[in-house]
C-alpha cells in the first residue's frame, strides 16, 4: 500500500497548486458575486464545484472510507469504515430507528449498533461485509490553525472544504452543554477533591432557584457518588425537564440536601438566532470533552464521517455542526483510543436501541 502513496515531495507541490487555486478563487469572488442574484448569495467561493473539483483526489482514497447511514429511509449521517470485516463509526444521536449503511461500492446493508460513547456522541457499527477499506489516521496535531481540511463523501468531489478554526483543545464540562433533549439545570463545574465543584450558576437557572452557588461541592447525584463532572452530565442526560434531582453538596462546613427541579432548555438567543442563519444545527452539538474545530459549512446529516487533509488521512470525524462558522470533529488520537471499547460490549446499547 505504501508504493501507491504520494511522496512528501509530491504533496507539497500538490498542496502549492490547491493553495493557488484557492487563492485564485479567492479573489475572482467578488467580481463574481457582483453578477450573481440575490436568491443565489449562499453560493460561496469554497462550495463552489470548480473550488471542490480542485481537492477531487485529496479524498479520492477517503471516499472508500465513507459510507452513508440511513433509517427509516432517511439519510441521517456519514460513517466511517474503522475494520475490514464491516466495522464503522457515525455519530450516535442521530441514529432514529434501525441503521442501514449504504456503502461506496453501492450495497445497502443492515447494520447493528454494538456501542455507544456517549461523551463523544459515537456508535460503533456492524455489517456483514468484507474487504472494506479502513479509513487512514493521522494525528490532529497536524491539524494546526489555517490548516486546509476536506470532508468526503460518496462522490468524487468532497462534500464541503474549510479550515481548521482551532487545533485540538479539551473544553470544560458543564450541565448547559449535556444535551438539548435532557433538563436543564444550569450550572458549570470541575473535577475537585472528593465531589464535583461548582464554577458557575446561570441566573433563573433550576440551580439558582434551588439555591446551589459557585464554590458548592456536589458530592451525590440521584444517591450516587460523583467525582467528574461527566457523571453529572451523564445523569442529566437521561432526564426530562420538571424531573426532579436530588443533590448532596457541601458549602464550606455545612452539608445539605437539595431537591433541583429541573427546567427547560431556554430558547433561543439572538446568538443561537445568528448561529443557525449559516444552516441548521445538530441536535447534539456541545458536551464533548475534546474536539477539533473548523469552519467548514456542513449539514448536521453530513456529520460521521472522516474530515482529512491534503494528505488524504482522517484526522478526525465529523461530530456536530455548533455554528453559524463551527464545524466540530473527534480528534483522530480519541477515536482510535475509544474503538476497542466500543467492540467489547461494554458500551452495548440500551434496550430497544438495536436488536
Amino acid at each position: 500500500m505504501t508504493s501507491s502513496s504520494p511522496s512528501p515531495v509530491r504533496w507539497t507541490a500538490r498542496a502549492a497548486l490547491l493553495i493557488a487555486v484557492c487563492l485564485s478563487l479567492a479573489w475572482t469572488a467578488p467580481a463574481q458575486a457582483q453578477r450573481r442574484r440575490r436568491d443565489e448569495s449562499d453560493v460561496t467561493p469554497k462550495s463552489s464545484p470548480r473550488f471542490l473539483g480542485a481537492f477531487r483526489e485529496v479524498v479520492a482514497r477517503p471516499r472508500q472510507s465513507t459510507v452513508q447511514i440511513r433509517c427509516e429511509g432517511k439519510d441521517v449521517a456519514l460513517g466511517t469504515v474503522v475494520g475490514a470485516d464491516g466495522w464503522i463509526l457515525t455519530k450516535a444521536s442521530e441514529l432514529h430507528g434501525k441503521p442501514q449503511v449504504h456503502l461506496a461500492d453501492d450495497r445497502t446493508l443492515e447494520a447493528r449498533i454494538v456501542g455507544v460513547h456517549e461523551e463523544y456522541d459515537l456508535a460503533l457499527l456492524k455489517v456483514d461485509a468484507r474487504g472494506l477499506k479502513p479509513i487512514e489516521w493521522q494525528d490532529s496535531k497536524v491539524a494546526t490553525a489555517g490548516t486546509w481540511l476536506a470532508t468526503p463523501g460518496l462522490g468524487a468531489e468532497p462534500l464541503a472544504v474549510g479550515v481548521v478554526s482551532v487545533a485540538t483543545r479539551k473544553l470544560p464540562p458543564s450541565s448547559m452543554s449535556a444535551a438539548p433533549t435532557g433538563g436543564f439545570l444550569g450550572i458549570s463545574m470541575e473535577a475537585a477533591d472528593d465531589g464535583v465543584q461548582i464554577t458557575q450558576v446561570l441566573p433563573g437557572s433550576a440551580a439558582a432557584k434551588a439555591g446551589l452557588k459557585v464554590k458548592d461541592l456536589i458530592v451525590t447525584v440521584q444517591g450516587k457518588e460523583v467525582d467528574d463532572p461527566e457523571q453529572v452530565i451523564k445523569v442529566l442526560r437521561k432526564t426530562r425537564p420538571g424531573d426532579l434531582v436530588p443533590l448532596h453538596i457541601k458549602r464550606e462546613d455545612e452539608e445539605l440536601d437539595l431537591e433541583v427541579k429541573l427546567g427547560k432548555w431556554p430558547a433561543l438567543g439572538r446568538a443561537d438566532f445568528q448561529n443557525r442563519l449559516g444552516s441548521e444545527l445538530s441536535e447534539r452539538r456541545t458536551g464533548f470533552p475534546s474536539i477539533l474545530q473548523h469552519d467548514t459549512v456542513l449539514k448536521p446529516s453530513e456529520c460521521g464521517g472522516p474530515v482529512v487533509t491534503l494528505s488524504g488521512k482522517a484526522v478526525g470525524i465529523n461530530i456536530a455542526r455548533a455554528g453559524r462558522t463551527e464545524s466540530y470533529a473527534i480528534p483522530a488520537e480519541v477515536v482510535q483510543s475509544l474503538i476497542a471499547e466500543l467492540k467489547s460490549g461494554k458500551l452495548a446499547p440500551k434496550a430497544g436501541k438495536s436488536e
